[in-house]
């Protein structure tokens, strides 16, 4: 039984984690409640508010094109898929911004409660004042996160928060490379992660539950298994999952980070992912070699010159 409600209810990073879709691997859900990269889940934001007054409803909205909660009710999500839509308003945000394939950096073409839609998901469809509505929340929330929560800034006439996000996290995604992917040894210890003594491979070595966890490093020409390093440099969904953007100092200070808040989380099991196996989340070879992979690949960005991004479609 234990197992079934991990399999059904879990959302973590490394164990079984739910998903937007349960065929399709990209709606993986990370998260503690807080948001990721930015101001607590629990604060009173700009955009809080605006999810609270506008989007809640669109989401929540039983009978209607727009309604998610059918399957998603974070009660008893419909299967091996996230329950992003909570029952009630208080609860919704927070509920929301823990997941983070969802959201996923705040924007548009990385947000799942968009894309998914736009891509007739079950047959779901937004109106375009429903759609606009989503696409303003998430708007502010970047902004909220540009300038440390306080609903502001973040602009002046310059690039915007969303716009930052999507060229950082390109520009990380073109400077990452096998080489330094190999160097950190990112196949070796995160094929041997495990949470509370089961292997994070046997949940997600084929990018099940919305997160890749292998000892795989490129997927085959020909088929086969899919890489760790193919997937987080050409998935956005999956990048994701490790990395994040820090927008605390503004657009034109944003930059990747590893995705703690994430990873810290689900490793402490605190809702809504308290059915999660715990485990330690900074003092372990996967974060050693994440650590790792990533200040190498930091350091290709700081010279720039790493060409195209990875990712397809571009965040």
């Amino acid at each position: 039984m234990r197992s079934i409600l991990l399999a059904v209810m879990s959302v973590g990073l490394v164990g079984c984690i739910g998903q937007l879709d349960s065929t399709g691997g990209t709606g993986g859900s990370v998260g503690d409640g807080t948001n990721p990269g930015g101001t607590s889940g629990g604060g009173t934001s700009l955009g809080k508010k605006m999810f609270e007054d506008t989007v809640f409803p669109i989401i929540r909205n039983p009978g209607q094109l727009s309604d998610c909660s059918a399957c998603h009710d974070s009660a008893g999500p419909a299967g091996n898929v996230t329950g992003f839509v909570a029952k009630n308003v208080a609860d919704a945000y927070a509920t929301i911004t823990s997941y983070q394939a969802v959201v996923g950096n705040f924007t548009a073409s990385t947000a799942e409660i968009l894309t998914q839609v736009a891509a007739a998901h079950q047959g779901r469809m937004y109106t375009a004042d429903q759609k606009q509505k989503i696409t303003d929340w998430l708007a502010q929330e970047v902004t909220d996160r540009a300038s440390g929560g306080g609903g502001g800034g973040g602009g002046g006439g310059g690039e915007t928060a969303s716009a930052a996000t999507s060229r950082v996290m390109n520009e990380f995604s073109a400077c990452m490379n096998l080489t330094d992917f190999t160097t950190a040894n990112m196949a070796g210890a995160w094929g041997q992660m495990n949470a509370n003594g089961s292997a994070c491979r046997d949940c997600h070595s084929t990018g099940g539950y919305g997160m890749i966890v292998t000892g795989v490093a490129e997927t085959a020409p020909t088929g086969g298994p899919p890489g760790l390093f193919t997937t987080i440099s050409s998935n956005k969904y999956y990048m994701i999952q490790y990395f994040t953007v820090d927008l605390s100092g503004g657009p034109s200070m944003a930059k990747v980070m590893i995705n703690h808040t994430s990873f810290d989380g689900v490793s402490k099991g605190i809702a809504p992912h308290a059915e999660h196996p715990q485990f330690n989340s900074t003092n372990n070879n996967g974060m050693t070699a994440l650590q790792k992979f990533y200040d190498l690949t930091m350091m290709k960005v700081m010279t720039g010159g790493c060409g195209t991004t990875k990712l397809n479609p571009p965040a």
